[in-house]
């Protein structure tokens, strides 16, 4: 799960910089949308072309005006030791009024040879870190470029955080606590009306028409050989478990693993033979219900810390699982990685990735195989995954719980903070299906133009949420990933997310009917 922190602005030295200027921009009415088609105007508010026009206060930074694309941007420099670096963007002819526009964008380049993620803040006078604010961020990979939108009446994916549109006083530019020193540039930061016009293009494309939803609908088998030990988190899998998931209507089961916890610590790694019969025995159960299996390794959590040091015990553990299941059917798939991240950073998992892939594929050349981006599976972080070209064979996943409030609210893995979160709704409102929406066509835009199928490995609300809330949030996410033919496997069958009950042995009915569709009771 990916959490951001918004800082508390400490405003040092001043420089005075740029002007607002106007660009033209038509916004067509997107495939589904209930809206009508409106020509607008996006409203430029910082260009730094006139050193005049806005305020710049450096925190912890050095703030450059440098030249860029025949006009002038601003270098952000920050040092490794500043929790929050960053600048406060301020107009000089008093607040800017953002009314009739949902978001502010900003375009940033990264020249580095490291990946940065930057936040953009847009704030009502008394601006704390979360209220009277909006936040979001985005990871640009090495010498890329990339677009971060602020949707207007969230906080971080969280509803509920509603603007004063007409009194925005300040745009915070930061880093969150980054821990090494950064090198980024920020221009033409402007109010914008949402456009999914460009979606239009990407729908018609010739590979998004022939795409099938990969792996179909599905549901994890959670809490359970991801567990240190079968049972210990509640779950001990059965056969009539397959069965059931299969009478459902569902076409998939995605089964996490903790293989690290079943295999020697030195050379060769050797996975125990006890542990490896009971997945046998778990592949053979869906295979036999003629469910797609999807076999990951989850919860490998040294290599987060670690990666260097677990490089070769990785690759020996995949090297074991590859052998082992040669011969099955094509069925079944694997995921080489649940949510990489933390110290597997961008550039050393597209390195491990690749190594890993070419283990497999020397005993299992076709067999379809799941990746996933770092940053937990993030969409955000899509475009820093760099997979290998000549491999067709791929399908890139993505996992989804936002707005996390709601997702995780009295989850205690989420921290003491998610009690506070308790009562959070979602009602359905425009703003918060909105969210979704924006959120999925980057991932199918992504797919469409990398010629790669994605699929949904996790989404998913905790059960403190109100059941309505959840069976809404639900259905509206598994149907907006299979418009745009994203697969899906729901977090989780039957435990803190589960849409079955073990104890009651039935189905939680607004679950499964949202899962697949249906009215409730069908």
């Amino acid at each position: 799960m990916y959490r951001h922190f918004t800082p508390l602005v400490v405003r040092k030295s001043w420089l005075i910089l740029p002007a607002l200027t106007v660009a033209l921009a038509t916004f067509a009415q997107p495939p589904g949308s209930t809206q009508a088609a409106v020509p607008a105007k996006p409203k430029l508010l910082v260009d730094f072309e006139d050193p005049q026009a806005v305020r710049v206060g450096p925190n912890q930074v050095e703030a450059t005006r440098v030249a860029s694309n025949g006009g002038h941007a601003l270098q952000i420099t920050t040092a490794a030791a500043a929790p929050y670096p960053g600048v406060l963007l301020e107009p000089r002819e008093g607040p800017w009024d953002l009314s009739g526009f949902d978001a502010v964008e900003m375009d940033i380049h990264n020249p580095q040879d490291a990946a940065v993620r930057v936040l953009l803040s847009v704030n009502n006078p008394g601006a704390d870190g979360q209220k009277n604010c909006n936040t979001e961020s985005v990871s640009v990979p090495p010498r890329s470029k990339a677009v971060l939108s602020v949707p207007f009446g969230m906080w971080h994916g969280s509803p509920g955080h509603a603007l004063d549109l007409r009194n925005i006083v300040s745009l915070n530019v930061f880093l969150d606590r980054p821990g090494q020193s950064h090198r980024f540039v920020v221009d033409n930061l402007r109010a914008v009306q949402f456009d999914r016009s460009h979606m239009d293009k990407v729908f018609a494309d010739p590979f998004f028409l022939q795409l099938a939803p990969a792996f179909g609908r599905g549901i994890n088998l959670g809490n359970a050989l991801e567990a240190p030990q079968e049972g210990e988190w509640g779950v001990t899998l059965d056969e009539t478990y397959f069965r059931k998931i299969k009478e459902a209507g569902f076409d998939s089961v995605r089964i996490p693993v903790r293989w690290s916890a079943h295999a020697d610590k030195a050379a060769p790694y050797r996975i125990d033979p006890e542990f490896f019969a009971r997945v046998d025995w778990a592949v053979a159960q869906a295979l036999g219900q003629r469910l797609i299996p999807v076999l990951n390794m989850h919860h490998y959590d040294e290599i987060f810390q670690e990666p260097d040091k677990h490089r070769e015990r990785f690759l020996a553990l995949w090297g074991q699982i590859a052998e082992r299941y040669k011969a099955q059917p094509p069925a079944l798939a694997f995921e080489l990685l649940n949510e990489p991240h933390a110290g597997l950073d961008a550039g050393k998992w597209n390195r491990l990735l690749a190594d890993t892939l070419a283990v497999v594929r020397r005993t299992n050349p076709t067999r379809k195989v799941v990746i996933g981006p770092v940053g937990w599976n993030s969409i955000g972080e899509l475009q820093s995954l760099v997979l290998p070209e000549e491999d067709r064979n791929l399908v890139v996943t993505v996992h989804y719980y936002s707005p996390f409030q709601f997702t995780h609210q009295g989850a205690s893995w989420a921290g003491a903070q998610s009690n506070q979160w308790l009562g959070t709704k979602w009602t359905g409102t425009s703003a918060e299906k909105q969210a979704i929406q924006r959120d999925f066509d980057k991932a199918i835009a992504w797919a469409v133009q990398h010629r790669r199928p994605i699929y949904l490995g996790e989404f998913g609300a905790y059960s403190r949420a109100d059941m309505e809330s959840r069976a809404r949030w639900t259905r509206f996410v598994a149907e907006e990933a299979l418009q745009r033919k994203m697969g899906f496997a729901y977090w989780e069958f039957c435990s803190g997310f589960g849409a079955y009950d073990p104890q009651r042995e039935h189905w939680v009915e607004p679950l499964k009917a949202a899962l697949l569709g249906t009215a409730e009771g069908k």
